[in-house]
């Protein structure tokens, strides 16, 4: 549409007979006029909208209409500003809540070119005209509502099509890819799908019983089940209404149902999953199957259909679902964005909570494709461990999905490291690993330790990671760390290995084992306490105490009195720091600054630290090391109004390090403006050539 000489039209002016419609419909909400012209040789329906006030009208908006489109004018400004909303939506009506609409035509006349014009549209586009509510006399006028509702509709949805048409057109070129089911499918989904959904069905008046199954009919005797002709008795086990028997013609045990009880419950459903090729892409196919014994038990109904589909390219994957278009009525296959649901729970017929493979050969399927080196067979037999039957149903592409980013699964999979493999697909804080060359460069270990992981059964991620962190290490220490529990700790293993400077795993070990430490992190407590009271380690006698419980008791007693000693310390050193700093700056303006309610003041004491890190939620706390040998400095912004309340608190190392108030929340703008100008106070004091501190 041309805005341009739309907006050329002259805007509408009310006549006096317009001013009067107000107060003769008194529930009128909108006045509508309406004229018909050519613009720029297009046929243009305007229809101008004017709001009732308080029995005053005022312009709203204009609509322009033409035969493929429409657009909307505000005339709440004199600066052109188009609008693309429906009319019900501007305006607000809600006829269907209503005995009458809120739109009033201004004359019979404009209403008849309204008509009109919609009545050329329709006919225009082979619209079948549907019958309407006529209004009588000068009322709210419901039919116009419709007919602009109709029309616009119309509009919105061919434009929707057409924008949808880019989208359809590539989904039905991926769809192409997709061929026909194997010929044994049906076969497969009979056998195999629902080969565990089966029963034995019998009645005792008919004295007869039928096997799903093996499809053969017994007599049904007070010593058993009966086959004439193969002359097979099954006579140890009776038969009755949910009692598991053996059919004793395929010796299959299921579960026997009355003839004469309900089946309302005897509805299974069963997913399978199919992957075919196309060139160098895999197909993956989702089937929803349902078995339905309701109606007739020698006959169930075993209806399939196809659900989900995903094509893997070596760059990428794509998914797709069956379902309605966008929000519209249409159905058919579409993108697939995201297969998690939260914790939404849907029905089983809607998501798989399980799949049966149909492919037997996947080496064969996945040959001369993009997945043809993924070892994707090893996978499902090794890894899955489920015959075919997968618990996590979208497994396969989450294989292949795993492996276009991770192609060194192949390597683990193909030498047999199928726990290493499955917990790297689960991500179990796994170590990073890289895609090499050998085994040896993904892994990043040496052949030494290669040949210690060969020796195990099936090594984990935590073997990878101790080697890793052990560097040179025996068979016998590292078969020690295997079986080391973690009794809290993530990595316990490093600390036994970090021992290593002061004795070996093996002592280590046993003296743990014979003191019967149960948490073992007390004992790396208590050498931690004895590290940093400075003992000597390598003396044995302070390594490993003959009482370790008594040991361990003792010196927790001795570390808090060494912290508490360290603490008045750092307490003693602080005072002298902040006294020496207070002279120092006992004239300078950023120490004194006041500006917007806040003010600034160096820490009264050490532990005004933790009192002000447990207010405002956040760790300079942790500071109180640093402060007390002078690294660093620690200020507090106050407001006036509340000078003992803690508010924001600023770092300082020579510049403005940081500035955090509640749970580590930004400056506000009249915070950071105050910081601006201490930081600008407090660096010309810096560059003075007096004696400074550390922090200076």
């Amino acid at each position: 549409m041309d805005k341009r000489a739309l907006s050329a039209i002259p805007r509408p002016a009310l006549t006096d007979k317009n001013k009067e419609m107000s107060l003769l419909v008194p529930n009128m909400c909108y006045l509508a006029t309406a004229d018909r012209r050519e613009v720029k040789g297009i046929d243009t329906l305007v229809i101008n909208f004017f709001r009732n006030n308080n029995a005053e009208l005022k312009p709203e908006f204009r609509t322009f209409c033409q035969m493929d489109d429409y657009i909307t004018q505000d005339l709440k400004t004199e600066k052109t500003k188009w609008k693309t909303g429906a009319v019900n939506y501007l305006t607000g009506y809600l006829y269907w809540y209503k005995d009458s609409g809120n739109i009033v035509i201004a004359s019979a006349g404009e209403r008849e070119v309204i008509l009109n014009f919609l009545r050329d549209f329709r006919k225009k586009h082979g619209i079948d005209d549907q019958r309407m509510i006529i209004a009588q006399g000068p009322a709210v006028d419901i039919e116009i509502e419709n007919r602009i509702d109709e029309y616009q509709n119309s509009i919105k949805e061919w434009k929707l099509r057409e924008r949808n048409k880019k989208e359809k057109t590539e989904i039905d070129l991926q769809m192409e890819k997709f061929g026909s089911l194997p010929t044994d499918y049906e076969q497969f989904v009979k056998k195999t799908v629902f080969s565990d959904e089966n029963y034995i069905f019998y009645s005792r008046p008919k004295e007869r019983a039928y096997c799903t199954k093996c499809w053969h009919d017994f007599e049904l005797r007070k010593d058993g089940l009966y086959h004439k002709k193969i002359a097979i008795w099954n006579d140890t086990d009776q038969v009755k209404h949910n009692r598991t028997v053996r059919c004793p013609y395929c010796n299959t045990y299921l579960m026997c149902k009355s003839e004469g009880m309900g089946r309302k419950s005897l509805f299974s459903v069963e997913w399978s999953v199919l992957v075919q090729k196309y060139e160098e892409e895999v197909l993956v196919r989702y089937f929803c199957h349902t078995k339905d014994f309701r109606i007739d038990f020698r006959n169930p109904k075993i209806k399939s259909s196809e659900k989900f589909r995903t094509i893997h390219t070596a760059k990428k994957s794509i998914d797709f679902e069956w379902c309605r278009f966008k929000s519209s009525a249409e159905l058919r296959w579409c993108y697939f964005t995201n297969r998690s649901y939260g914790c939404c729970t849907p029905s089983e017929i809607t998501v798989p909570r399980r799949t049966i493979l149909y492919n037997t050969d996947l080496l064969e399927t996945v040959s001369g494709t993009c997945m043809r080196y993924s070892a994707v067979d090893i996978f499902v037999d090794k890894v899955i461990q489920a015959s075919r039957i997968f618990d996590e149903p979208w497994c396969i592409d989450w294989y292949f999905n795993a492996y276009r980013e991770k192609p060194y699964l192949e390597q683990l999979l193909k030498i047999g490291f199928y726990r290493l493999t499955k917990e790297v697909l689960e991500n179990h804080d796994c170590p990073k690993f890289k895609d090499g060359r050998t085994v040896l460069e993904t892994l990043r270990i040496n052949k030494l330790q290669f040949n210690m992981l060969r020796k195990l059964a099936d090594p984990s991620v935590r073997d990878v990671e101790i080697l890793r962190y052990a560097g040179k290490i025996r068979q016998e220490d590292f078969n020690i760390l295997r079986y080391i529990h973690d009794n809290g700790y993530t990595r316990m293993y490093r600390k036994y290995l970090d021992m290593r400077r002061y004795t070996t795993i093996y002592k280590l070990d046993k003296y743990i084992s014979k003191q019967k430490i149960k948490h073992i992190g007390d004992y790396f407590d208590y050498i931690g306490w004895m590290e940093e009271m400075g003992y000597d380690m390598r003396n044995e006698f302070n390594l490993f105490p003959r009482d370790f419980r008594k040991a361990h008791y003792d010196k927790s007693k001795e570390y808090t009195g060494f912290k508490d000693k360290q603490a008045k310390e750092d307490e003693k050193r602080f005072k002298k720091l902040l006294k020496q700093l207070r002279e120092e700056t006992a004239d300078v303006d950023a120490m004194n600054l006041r500006v917007e309610g806040m003010f600034i003041r160096l820490p009264k004491e050490l532990d005004e630290l933790k009192r002000e890190g447990e207010t405002l939620h956040h760790c300079v706390g942790t500071y109180r090391d640093k402060v007390a040998r002078g690294d660093t400095m620690i200020f507090f912004i106050r407001l006036e109004a509340e000078p003992d309340r803690p508010y924001y608190t600023l770092e300082w190392k020579g510049r403005v390090i940081q500035c955090r108030g509640f749970k580590n929340c930004d400056m506000t703008p009249e915070v950071k403006a105050f910081v601006n100008i201490f930081q600008e106070k407090m660096m010309e004091y810096e560059e003075k050539p007096v004696n400074r501190r550390k922090a200076g």
